[in-house]
């Protein structure tokens, strides 16, 4: 059987990177780069549009030229990129302002008043999904109250990965899972709803929308001749709509059924699982359309996860690396060397906002004199990781899951994986690719050009758990202790912000 090659373009909170696989699931080349991420101020977590493209032909190119295959023999390209954020064109394709990162909380303010005024429970009425302040539907009327001069120039609101796809095709559409993502998108009807914009006070934003919503497995266009230029890849080949990248990690770790949890721990802490039962969902958080025909995927997340280590590094802890050394790596060997018994510091990882308290911010606490700069970075990985039980609890109570999937950057590092089976309580397997977002968006590629009948197929022929992490009982009754301080450390935020 000749080989076929598919590639998968993962735009993430933190990094951008391009993998080409072969049909069984084995990683032929991969590149990535890191995009500067501006903060102006106020919340805003931004990149500059032209960057992000420019980044994007960077890896594709890095691929293709690493993998010594010529741009012909890959059968389709699909995209996947972060959940929430925005990104405003003008009617000729240009950006009009930078690209906003789901970790922006410029809306929070406004959130809030959302929340008092009931705003927030009658949009939850169409769309199972609680507003956040970093996606459309609270981007979008905080610009028309702050930046409406911005809003009369754009054409079109769109995702991360949707931007990188039109760059490709030349054709702006989006799709169910990404869709359903922006709190624009009723759960109920499958299409954006005037009404939702009505509730929200945007009703002339309605135009913004995408026309076309695909399947994520649905060729959605092609490459054209001035992405081919800039990209390397050959004219006329198919480009699969893709997934938002929760969803494309959960379809890559093999999970098509509502039996195993999906865990990503990356720019956000994402738990979730898929489910046919759409009254179920109600009540949750985060609700919306999956990779399946007839089934919902029932999420809780927040921008509480390595966000919050990639600040520690940067701030602070970052000057005691040698150059030269891998940052995760070096991080991840030195909290190996510490006794979580010990070391008694609470992280509350709520730089970029709080899955408790909407208005918490991040601390340390019962910092003394002995503590360490390796004790303060011990205690960033498990604040990020109870969090993730927050998260967890909040989905199931006390009747948590027997075993779970874990991806995302953390779940690369051992360290992480063994810590985060002792903090949740049970097993964590993880697969043998490190790069499930690309994978997911590789599975829509080769289902998009005939290769696979369904995700099914593909899932069989790629997806592989590589190893799986036991929980230690001691170390996790030590972190059952740490984590009820970590939930009294949240309860003293109450207090403060009052």
């Amino acid at each position: 059987m000749r080989s076929s090659y598919f590639m998968g373009i993962d735009n993430g909170g933190s990094t951008t990177k391009c993998v080409i696989f072969d049909q069984n699931g084995t990683t032929v080349a991969a590149a990535s780069t890191r995009i500067r991420m501006n903060r102006p101020g106020n919340g805003c977590t931004e990149r500059d549009g032209g960057e992000v493209w420019n980044a994007n032909c960077q890896v594709i190119r890095a691929a293709l030229q690493q993998s010594s295959l010529h741009a012909r023999d890959i059968r389709a390209v699909s995209v996947c990129g972060y959940g929430g954020g925005m990104i405003l064109l003008d009617a000729s394709g240009a950006p009009v302002c930078p690209f906003i990162v789901s970790t922006d909380s410029r809306a929070e303010g406004l959130l809030a008043e959302f929340q008092k005024s009931g705003i927030d429970d009658a949009v939850y009425a169409h769309t199972f999904q609680r507003l956040w302040a970093g996606q459309p539907g609270m981007l979008l009327p905080w610009f028309q109250k702050n930046r409406p001069g911005l809003l009369k120039k754009a054409s079109h609101v769109m995702m991360i990965k949707d931007f990188i796809r039109y760059q490709l095709t030349g054709i702006i559409g989006t799709e169910r899972t990404d869709a359903s993502n922006t709190n624009l998108f009723s759960i109920r009807t499958g299409r954006f709803e005037p009404e939702l914009f009505r509730i929200l006070g945007i009703e002339d934003l309605y135009p913004l929308v995408p026309k076309q919503i695909f399947s994520p497995f649905q060729t959605a266009g092609h490459i054209t001749e001035e992405a081919a230029v800039q990209t390397g890849l050959c004219p006329g080949t198919p480009v699969a709509a893709g997934l938002y990248d929760a969803a494309a990690c959960t379809l890559a770790s093999g999970i098509l059924d509502d039996t195993v949890l999906s865990l990503v721990v990356g720019t956000w802490s994402i738990s979730g699982h898929l489910t046919r039962d759409l009254e179920a969902c109600h009540g949750k958080s985060n609700n919306m359309f999956s990779f399946l025909d007839g089934w919902y995927f029932s999420e809780e997340s927040s921008p509480t996860s390595v966000g919050n280590l990639d600040w520690f590094i940067e701030q602070s802890y970052g000057r005691r690396i040698p150059e030269g050394k891998a940052v995760y790596e070096y991080c991840s060997q030195a909290v190996s060397g510490i006794d979580p018994e010990e070391n008694d510091l609470i992280f509350l990882p709520f730089l970029y906002g709080s899955n408790t308290a909407v208005p918490a911010k991040a601390g340390f606490f019962q910092i003394s004199g002995h503590h360490t700069a390796d004790h303060m970075l011990a205690a960033v990985y498990e604040g990020i990781l109870f969090s993730l039980l927050q998260h967890i609890r909040i989905l199931y109570g006390e009747h948590v899951p027997k075993t779970a999937r874990f991806s995302g950057g953390a779940s690369r590092s051992p360290v992480w994986c063994q810590m985060a089976a002792d903090i949740l309580g049970f097993p964590i397997e993880v697969m043998d690719c490190t790069e499930l977002g690309a994978m997911g968006a590789a599975i829509c590629a080769g289902t998009a050009c005939g290769t696979w009948n369904d995700p099914a197929d593909a899932v069989r022929h790629m997806c592989r758990i590589a190893r799986t992490y036991l929980p230690n009982p001691e170390r996790t009754g030590v972190y059952r202790k740490k984590y009820e301080q970590y939930q009294r450390a949240v309860r003293c935020l109450d207090t403060f912000y009052s």
